[in-house]
């Protein structure tokens, strides 16, 4: 249904309208007419969450009411630029990823690491991907003090923020460096998306929670001059941040906190709605909340600081408000949570929270909940679903409502790494992370079940009057199904891979003992690989293997590795191992990397392939006898 509007902006705009209108209508129905003989409490409780609910369409309405294409400014040659990535505790192959993709970035720059890690590990990284290395004696201010320590140390005109898992397109920086000729910007942020479609905040292949967000909040954002920099994947001007003394440190929102101090002094921000970065989401649910927690308490935080959209006169009204609106966002878990608690109430008490005849009901509230529902769907342009919204506002509900005390007292809170790589077994262990949800359905099922008895005559709770006997259990009904259903979800997923492989095509040859077996290589990580060959391998057998891997550019280069069958099962004509990397030296690895992170993602996000540069050959016989690598007759 977003789809289909997102074709037809007039027909989006007046469904918009009519349900805000609707809204209204009711609304002033339910304060006015609606409570004499209600319970005090739940009428209270309810109004709050229906006028939330308003409220959230509204802004929903200004965000989406537009959706401009977007267009890349030219990119004036000659400008200085530093790719800064930002690293603390992230695995070698994470960082070793997005290493690969800056050396692939087509436009002219610097690559720093800045390790907060000090490890000499990576530093031997960045020498191999071609990068400079930055640290610092300690570890102050978390990210937001790394940044701060390498701005003396460079001297780029731009810099890209990078975190450690945000693998950059070859085309980034040509598509942002033009915004920059317009002195007065001092960021460009663009959409976060996410290589790894198995990880907890992914709906199917390519769409995850964040992708409304990016895809329809932020461009409506830019409408308004209210842009932010989104911690990474964001060009920003050197000047700007010298120019308000670094990254702010007050709070762990350092970026949003960063923007909106930026454009007090006078800057602007610009969004550009084209995914140039393609990161690691968090795989688990720990890595999950901690990151939306985090989120959540750094940003509630500024509320209470000068840049705060209550307080920065600075700013235009309508950035003010659209900074409101963003923060206003994260009440809408803590808005289901009561929404559940009144519903509960209701079950078990009997007490209404409005007392209304049928055909009030049929001709007020009935279309208002249903506009509001149906025009929020057509709003979302096909990036988010009513039940996925359910869904993840069930998963943040406990964290957000907890976050709430920040808006008044932030308290003192450790910026936490979220952890890159990770296995979710799912089970009892992990529905435990929820005792909130886990409550809403035990108090949800046994009051509708006692309500349903009360239907047969058999129930012991408080009777129900009329029409609302019926109504109230096939709600509790509802948001029953909501509820368990995303427990099911979270009980049942199962994440065992512990690194993403991405699908892609490229020649592969294995030398066994028996001689070569020809194929092609179907997915990959730096973990392992998917061959799909024209005979089988032995499971536990450790063949050579040589790739025929294209890079950025599409010049072919011959990768050497060592692998061991880990299964091999036959379909369609063909047999598909299933292999871990054993052995491969440090710049085969490098171009496996940029085949999987930098050609592969570029491939599905743009849909074409490089075409290769050179012609792919047949390899002549691999010494197995020779470490991985060491092809004979090619170096």
């Amino acid at each position: 249904m977003g789809r289909f509007f997102d074709r037809r902006a007039l027909l989006l705009r007046a469904l918009a309208v009519a349900a805000l209108l609707w809204g209204l209508a009711y609304l002033t129905w339910r304060i006015g007419w609606s409570g004499e003989g209600a319970s005090p409490l739940a009428f209270t409780m309810l109004l709050v969450t229906e006028v939330y609910g308003l409220w959230a369409l509204g802004t929903l309405t200004w965000y989406s009411w537009s959706r401009p294409p977007a267009v890349r400014p030219p990119a004036r040659a000659g400008r200085k630029v530093d790719v800064y990535v930002c690293t603390y505790d992230e695995s070698t192959e994470v960082v070793a990823a997005t290493l690969s993709g800056c050396r692939a970035l087509t436009y002219p720059h610097t690559t720093w690491l800045l390790d907060d890690g000090r490890r000499p590990e990576m530093e031997e990284l960045a020498k191999l991907a071609g990068a400079r290395y930055l640290t610092r004696p300690d570890n102050s201010h978390a990210k937001a003090g790394n940044i701060n320590a390498a701005l003396p140390c460079t001297d780029g005109e731009l810099v890209l923020m990078l975190d450690a898992d945000h693998v950059p397109m070859p085309d980034a920086l040509d598509a942002l460096v033009g915004y920059f000729d317009d002195e007065r910007v001092a960021l460009v942020q663009t959409p976060h998306d996410f290589f790894n479609h198995d990880s907890v905040q992914h709906y199917v292949v390519g769409r995850h929670e964040q992708s409304f967000f990016y895809r329809v909040v932020c461009p409506g954002k830019n409408r308004h001059g209210a842009a932010y920099w989104c911690g990474s994947a964001a060009l920003i001007r050197r000047e700007a941040l010298l120019d308000i003394g670094g990254v702010a440190t007050e709070t762990i929102a350092e970026d949003f906190h960063t923007t909106i101090r930026i454009q007090r002094h006078g800057w602007e921000s610009r969004y550009h709605d084209e995914v140039l970065v393609q990161g690691l989401a968090p795989h688990d649910l720990d890595g999950y909340l901690l990151q939306r927690d985090r989120w959540a308490r750094g940003n509630l935080a500024v509320f209470t600081l000068p840049e705060s959209p209550l307080r920065a006169r600075e700013l235009r009204p309508l950035q003010r408000l659209s900074y409101f609106a963003s923060l206003a966002a994260y009440l809408a878990p803590p808005m289901r949570f009561l929404l559940l608690l009144t519903l509960g109430l209701v079950l078990w008490t009997g007490e209404l929270p409005m007392k209304v005849s049928v055909g009030a009901l049929a001709a007020l509230w009935l279309p208002a909940v249903t506009l509001n529902l149906f025009a929020g769907s057509a709003l979302a342009r096909g990036f988010m679903r009513i039940r996925e919204t359910a869904h993840y506002e069930l998963l943040t509900m406990e964290i957000y409502t907890r976050a709430l005390r920040c808006v008044v007292r932030p308290g003192r809170t450790a910026f936490k790494v979220t952890p890159k790589q990770g296995r979710d077994g799912g089970g009892i262990k992990a529905v435990r992370k929820l005792p909130l949800v886990v409550a809403a359905a035990v108090i949800l099922a046994g009051g509708t079940a006692l309500r349903l008895l009360d239907l047969a005559g058999a129930g012991p709770l408080p009777d129900l009057p009329g029409i609302a006997a019926i109504i109230v259990p096939l709600l509790g009904l509802i948001e029953l199904r909501r509820v368990l259903r995303t427990l099911l979800t979270v009980g049942r997923r199962r994440q065992r891979r512990q690194t993403y492989r991405l699908e892609g095509d490229a020649p592969a040859h294995c030398f066994t003992n028996a001689g070569h077996v020809g194929g092609r290589l179907v997915d990959a990580s730096p973990a392992g690989v998917g061959l799909a060959m024209d005979a089988p391998l032995e499971v536990g057998s450790r063949p050579s293997v040589l790739l025929g891997l294209r890079d950025a550019s599409g010049m072919v280069h011959e990768v050497a590795t060592r692998v061991e069958v880990r299964s091999c099962r036959k379909a369609e004509g063909r047999f598909f191992i299933g292999a871990t990397v054993a052995e491969i030296d440090p710049s085969s690895r490098m171009r496996l990397m940029e085949w999987c992170y930098v050609v592969c993602s570029r491939e599905r996000l743009r849909g074409r392939r490089p075409a290769a540069t050179l012609p792919e050959r047949e390899p002549i016989a691999m010494d197995l006898g020779a470490p991985a690598g060491a092809a004979r007759g090619h170096p």
